[in-house]
C-alpha cells in the first residue's frame, strides 16, 4: 500500500492535477509549489529559448511590422535611457544581494541545472516571454515532474513542462546558509545544482524529504 501523497492543504488542487499526468502503475509521492531562488537568472540566453507558437504567429504580420518599424524604432530610442537605468539598477541590486546570499547554482546553461532553469523560465507555450516564475514539482516513484502553476487551477489544468527520471536528481548534500529559511537545493549527477525556494516556510521539510535519496 502506497503512502498518502504529500500535498499542502491549501494546494490540494495539485493532487488531481498531478494524478492526471501519471503513467499506468505510477505512484505519486507528493507535489508542492516552488519558485527558483530570487538570484537565479531571470532571463535565459536567446540560443536556449524554445520557439513558442506566438513567434510563429508573428510571421503572418511581417508586412505590418515593416510599416510599424520606424515608429517602433523611435519609441525604442526614447525608452532606451530608462531601460538602461532600470537594467543597471537591477544588476547592481542583484550584485549586492549576491554578496550576502552566496551562490545559488552551479553549472552552465548546458548542464542539468541549466536545463531546469530554462524549462521553468520558459513556462507554457501560451505564456509570453521567458521569465516564468510560477512552478510546481510533483514527485513520483518514477519521475520528477515540472508543472505549470495555473492562476485559476479550478478552471485550468496544470501542464507538464518537463521531467527527470528517478536517479537524475537528489537533495544537495552540502548545507546552504541557515538564514535562508525557505531554501532547498536540488542537485544533479553532472555536478550541477540549483537553489529552490518553497512557497511557504512549512513546506521546506516536505520538499527536503521528497528530494532525499531515500525516496528513490
Amino acid at each position: 500500500m502506497h503512502p498518502t501523497p504529500v500535498v499542502p492543504e491549501r494546494d490540494a488542487w495539485l493532487l488531481p492535477h498531478s494524478a492526471a499526468l501519471l503513467r499506468p502503475g505510477e505512484s505519486l509521492y507528493g507535489a508542492l509549489p516552488v519558485r527558483l531562488d530570487p538570484l537565479v537568472p531571470d532571463r535565459i540566453p536567446r540560443r536556449c529559448r524554445r520557439p513558442k507558437p506566438e513567434a510563429l504567429e508573428r510571421e503572418r504580420f511581417k508586412g505590418w511590422w515593416r510599416i510599424l518599424l520606424p515608429v517602433s524604432f523611435v519609441m525604442w530610442v526614447c525608452s532606451l535611457p530608462a531601460g538602461l537605468l532600470e537594467r543597471g539598477a537591477h544588476h547592481t541590486w542583484h550584485g549586492i544581494r549576491r554578496l550576502f546570499r552566496g551562490r545559488v547554482r552551479e553549472g552552465g546553461w548546458d548542464s542539468a541545472a541549466g536545463w531546469f532553469v530554462i524549462t521553468a523560465r520558459t513556462g507554457t507555450d501560451d505564456r509570453l516571454g521567458y521569465e516564468n516564475n510560477q512552478l510546481a514539482l510533483a514527485f513520483t516513484d518514477q519521475r520528477l515532474l515540472l508543472l505549470s502553476h495555473p492562476v485559476l487551477p479550478e478552471r485550468e489544468a496544470a501542464q507538464l513542462l518537463g521531467e527527470l527520471p528517478r536517479g537524475r536528481f537528489t537533495l544537495r548534500p552540502e548545507a546552504h546558509p541557515a538564514r535562508h529559511a525557505y531554501r532547498v537545493d536540488i542537485a544533479f549527477p553532472d555536478g550541477s545544482w540549483l537553489a529552490l525556494e518553497a512557497a511557504e516556510r512549512e513546506h521546506v521539510p516536505q520538499l527536503t524529504r521528497l528530494l532525499a535519496p531515500s525516496r528513490a
